[in-house]
């Protein structure tokens, strides 16, 4: 093997290892509770407010309607297609309900333990 290609070939396992032990960066979303649509309301509402303003609220689904409308209505949010409208509002109904089963004020308080 000539010189360049042994070079190469370090380079190559180089990377690889640095690779191994490297975490993905983190993304914006990641402090919100999993589930389908997570990425999708992070992005149609953090453009105008706080992701903090979202989980504090415990509405019921008819409620996050009501409120996606006004801010349609009012705020002049762009009305999301018919299909992730329904993703939107099913994921806010599902993890912050009346219920709010991961709303913790604190990002590193008790909630933080139920998330991945």
């Amino acid at each position: 093997m000539n010189a360049a290609k042994a070079g190469f070939a370090a380079l190559g396992v180089m990377v690889c290892i640095g690779y191994q032990g490297a975490k993905a960066e983190p993304m914006p979303w990641d402090d919100l509770p999993p589930g389908e649509g997570r990425e999708l309301t992070y992005a149609s509402c953090s453009g105008c407010h706080s992701m903090m303003l979202v989980q504090q609220q415990g509405l019921s689904r008819e409620a996050w309607e009501d409120t996606l409308d006004w801010m349609v209505a009012e705020q002049g949010m762009p009305e999301p297609p018919p299909a992730l409208r329904e993703q939107i509002l099913d994921y806010l109904a599902q993890v912050f309900s009346p219920e709010r089963p991961y709303f913790t004020p604190d990002p590193d308080g008790p909630g933080r333990a139920d998330r991945p």
